[in-house]
């Protein structure tokens, strides 16, 4: 089942399910992701879902927001409130890299998950954060480093992009389907051991994609 017809299906219940407990039920978890307004991020990600078979997995850029974290969630936010009936899960994915509004996107997400609790609705709704970018994930499949990116003078995000050579002929539209099969497993574990990092001594970079990719696996495992 493509995810059109899913989406479609789902707005086609959603009056015929009063609550969302009735939905949970359901066996295809419904996953929006809403990335910046680049294609790295939505490339990756599909190349995800069609590898672990989760065509219930929506990826969508904010093609206004330029890489602003703040536009993220209002779009994300936007959506949500167009289709309250149809996901079950929602992500922003954005950079922490140096944008001044990062704080506020992050306080908008606090906001919309403590809204969604007192309303009772059970809808996921989480901020998935890079630092500095997105690519530090990507720089992962090949390499661990603690590196603190933006000593040189570049911004942060700028630093990491110069390891791009670990990405052969890497341009925007970059299939990344071979690196996820070959090299998925040990950006896992990379993350995860940079992230530990992170909290015990609460030092950059870090990325939290990790979650977010393994949330995506485990569920392709419960549709097989």
């Amino acid at each position: 089942m493509g995810t059109d017809n899913l989406f479609k299906k789902r707005q086609q219940k959603a009056q015929k399910q009063p609550t969302r407990a009735t939905k949970n039920l359901s066996a295809n978890k419904v996953l929006l992701i809403v990335c910046e307004g680049e294609k790295t991020e939505k490339n990756y990600f599909e190349a995800l879902k069609h590898m672990f078979k989760v065509p219930s997995v929506q990826v969508v850029i904010d093609a206004g927001s330029g890489s602003a974290p703040n536009s993220v969630v209002k779009y994300a936010k936007e959506k949500l409130d167009k289709n309250p009936n149809v996901y079950d899960e929602i992500y922003c994915v954005f950079d922490k890299d140096k944008h001044a509004k990062f704080n506020n996107a992050h306080n908008t997400i606090k906001n919309i998950q403590e809204s969604n609790k007192k309303s009772n609705k059970d809808i996921i709704f989480k901020g998935i954060v890079s630092d500095p970018c997105f690519e530090f994930w990507i720089l992962l499949h090949f390499t661990k480093t603690t590196q603190q990116f933006g000593a040189s003078g570049l911004s942060p995000c700028d630093e990491v992009q110069k390891h791009k050579k670990f990405l052969k002929d890497y341009k925007k539209d970059y299939d990344f389907t071979k690196i996820i099969e070959s090299s998925l497993e040990t950006a896992i574990k990379n993350a995860n051991e940079v992230n530990a990092l992170n909290e015990s001594q609460s030092i950059s970079p870090y990325t939290q994609v990790v979650y977010l990719v393994q949330r995506i696996k485990e569920i392709g495992k419960n549709n097989d």
